[in-house]
């Protein structure tokens, strides 16, 4: 940007907005201003804010991406018919905006323009902008390129283009060149995970643009659902505001809620991504399009394939091809001639410049780029003389062990590999090795903490390599179907069912199998919220909660959490008396025989959470399950009560019927069955201590990577390899079992 030196007035220069700081960092005290084009036009011309795109919505009754789209083509619309629907649309849309002040103007700045040389730089501007330019001083600069000759290289696979990367950058690094000036370019998607592993192999970190949608998280999809159907008050006191992305919501809600629009707020949460951590010193990935290089880079454009470059433009926008002429527009076929010398042209002025494709991954064929012609193609002869990663050499040993094994063929680099390095072929250990991490934060909850008391290393395995993918099914539909209606008919006393239903499963779609069982289920609801209005005529506990989410913080960043489906209490004589139900679609056990393990313990945990609910002495009269199912029409309470008759009257004052306490038998002198489950208040509280315990327990075992291959079994069941989805990581052997005996309260 040589040009910059030779200014003496106060200019501005609009360029690509990823060269306005290179801009601005050299203009070595000049007045120079720098704006991107996008910036210049709403400055020159007019810009609009969230009030506009609501306007258009309300008025035409479109989605929020429509209206957006009306607003960026109005620029291109004058004061003027155009005898054409779409744009004499577009021109009343721009005059009912302007009747109603929603464009901002900014007269201050035309003015300053006027006062001042202006430079383009590096920007194609359409013959429409140029018309409106002419009473201005303006001057268009393109850079000067440079004509450095460049070759590409063809390799056959997606991995070994990237085992070249990763040897050349490694090459370079090796010969003193800066991790900082070395780039990626022309990375998509499809080459993230490969990256990662293969640069992992060779020590060298890769700043990945990886971005999770705001909305992908379960607590902002729960956030939303609530939303949808209630105030944003409501929405926010049902949501639990120690979690890490509460301030990530209320910061978008804080920005959009003036404009009191629920369509626009959701828009904006959707739309909102979470970067991921980036390295220090480590490679950047860059677009090669607005990336200003110098001669000290060394940029590698990976991908050169007919799928990734050039990106052509299609006919698909708003103004379409066929009526540009009466903007004027240049039309797609123009763009992109241009499109296409502009990226050789980009290429070309880079000195240092690596450029690969592929012709097949492990499921596609793919294609050079037609850009290959003004380029020398080589086929990839590669001769890696010196090895800079042992592990990765291994690795390809052993592949080609695997090769020569089940084919009886020598790949080229056999030799080469098995004279230099050595690997214990089919041999495995499958001993956990003690990782070397740091624990930042830890959330746990009931379903999490058993995934580990059941087998520590199936939790490593899910929660900290995060391996265990969560798959919407049928089963967890009707799971949180069943919540979600009970949640909302119990919340409300004039309620209508099926209204819920519908709310409910109105973006979801089943086989005709599942329609069936839906039906079912449907029905299954409706008696289970009759057995609850049964319930209330044998209770005196008139108070409740719903779905309460109840956070315990043990230290800084370490919580544990659980979210109890109903609790109902009632204040007597001082005291609290409280009932916990929980919603089981499944064949959970209420039995505490494995407590002592931490298996299978949800009961004990939510009589644990519940001890931190704001209330006064609290005692408890049961913990139950309350199932639902298609088989049985059975919808009593499962669980343990309390043996003082006083307290038990108020969960059930005819419990002897076992109407509504399930297995509930008192014998003729008044005492209680063998079988029947009642515990007293000393018993209570020795199980919420011993749950205490347990919860930290895992604690530490977590904070301390204790993840040991130990699933545990009894004389009949293996109990940690149940519906697991490891087996074929773990290899679990006979020594790695724990057997776990059923241990009574008595004897805890």
């Amino acid at each position: 940007m040589n040009f910059i030196d030779k200014i003496n007035e106060e200019t501005l220069i609009i360029c690509q907005k990823e060269q306005k700081e290179n801009i601005i960092f050299n203009k070595k005290f000049k007045n120079i201003k720098a704006m991107s084009f996008e910036e210049f036009i709403k400055k020159f011309m007019f810009d609009y804010d969230e009030r506009a795109i609501i306007y258009i919505m309300n008025k035409y009754n479109v989605k929020y991406e429509i209206a957006l789209k009306y607003l960026k083509n109005i620029y291109y619309i004058k004061d003027k018919e155009y005898n054409i629907k779409k744009l004499d649309y577009l021109r009343k849309i721009k005059l009912e905006l302007d009747e109603k002040n929603l464009l901002i103007y900014n007269k201050q700045f035309k003015e300053y323009i006027k006062k001042i040389k202006i430079i383009f730089y590096d920007i194609e501007i359409e013959k429409y902008f140029l018309e409106m330019l002419k009473d201005i001083n303006y001057e268009i600069i393109s850079p000067e390129y440079k004509e450095y000759e460049h070759k590409i290289i063809e390799f056959n696979t997606i991995e070994e283009e990237i085992e070249f990367v990763a040897y050349k950058i490694s090459e370079l690094i090796y010969s003193g060149i800066n991790i900082e000036n070395i780039k990626l370019t022309n990375v998509d998607q499809s080459y993230y995970f490969i990256i990662e592993r293969i640069f992992s192999l060779h020590n060298l970190k890769v700043n990945i643009p990886y971005k999770s949608p705001l909305s992908s998280y379960k607590y902002i999809k729960n956030f939303i659902e609530i939303y949808k159907n209630s105030s944003l008050e409501e929405a926010l006191e049902k949501i639990d505001t120690n979690d890490e992305l509460y301030e990530k919501l209320i910061n978008v809600i804080n920005k959009y809620i003036k404009y009191n629009n629920k369509e626009l707020i959701i828009k904006k949460i959707n739309q909102e991504y979470i970067n991921n951590k980036e390295y220090i010193n480590s490679i950047e990935i860059i677009d090669y399009m607005n990336y200003i290089s110098s001669d000290e880079d060394y940029i590698f454009m990976i991908g050169f394939n007919d799928t990734l470059i050039p990106k052509s433009i299609k006919d698909i926008e708003y103004i379409t091809d066929n009526i540009k002429v009466n903007i004027p527009l240049e039309d797609t076929k123009i763009k992109n001639i241009k499109l296409r010398e502009n990226i050789v042209k980009k290429m070309k002025n880079i000195k240092n410049l690596y450029i690969t494709y592929k012709l097949q991954d492990n499921k596609t064929v793919f294609y050079p780029s037609t850009l290959c012609q003004n380029f020398k193609v080589e086929k990839s002869e590669q001769d890696y003389r010196i090895s800079y990663s042992e592990k990765y050499n291994k690795i390809k040993l052993t592949k080609s062990i695997d090769e020569y094994i089940k084919y009886g063929s020598k790949n080229k680099e056999f030799d080469k590999l098995s004279s230099n390095f050595e690997v214990k072929y089919n041999s495995f250990k499958n001993e956990y090795q003690k990782i070397n991490r740091i624990m930042d934060k830890l959330t746990l909850s009931y379903s999490k903490m058993n995934v580990y008391n059941k087998c520590a290393f199936r939790y490593y395995l899910s929660e900290i390599l995060k391996l265990d993918i969560f798959e919407e099914n049928f089963s967890t539909i009707i799971g949180s179907m069943v919540h979600y209606t009970m949640e909302k008919c119990l919340s409300n006393k004039d309620y209508e069912i099926e209204t819920y239903f519908k709310e409910f499963l109105k973006d979801k779609s089943f086989t005709n199998k599942e329609k069936f069982f839906l039906e079912k289920y449907k029905k299954s609801i409706t008696n289970l919220l009759n057995q609850v209005k049964k319930e209330h005529e044998h209770m005196s506990l008139s108070n409740a909660m719903y779905e309460k989410n109840i956070v315990v913080e043990y230290a800084e960043n370490i919580k544990f959490k659980g979210i109890i489906d109903k609790i109902l209490y009632e204040e007597i004589d001082n005291k609290t008396i409280l009932a916990i139900i929980d919603y089981k679609t499944g064949k959970d056990d209420i039995s505490l025989k494995y407590l002592k393990e931490g298996i299978d313990i949800q009961l004990p945990i939510y009589l644990y959470l519940s001890n931190y609910l704001n209330l006064k002495n609290i005692v408890y009269g049961g913990f139950y399950l309350q199932r639902l199912n298609i088989t049985e029409d059975d919808y009593r309470l499962e669980g343990y009560s309390n043996s003082d008759k006083d307290i038990l009257e108020k969960i059930d004052n005819n419990y002897d019927s076992s109407k509504i306490i399930k297995g509930m038998k008192t014998n003729k002198d008044g005492s209680f069955g063998s079988y029947t489950k009642v515990l007293n208040n000393e018993e209570i509280n020795k199980i919420i201590d011993i749950t205490k315990q347990i919860i930290e327990k895992a604690i530490k075992n977590i904070e301390n990577n204790n993840f040991e291959i130990n699933p545990k079994k009894t004389s009949k069941e293996l109990l940690g390899c149940e519906f697991c989805k490891f087996k074929d990581i773990c290899f679990v052997k006979n020594k790695d079992y724990k057997e776990i005996t059923e241990t009574s309260l008595e004897e805890l």
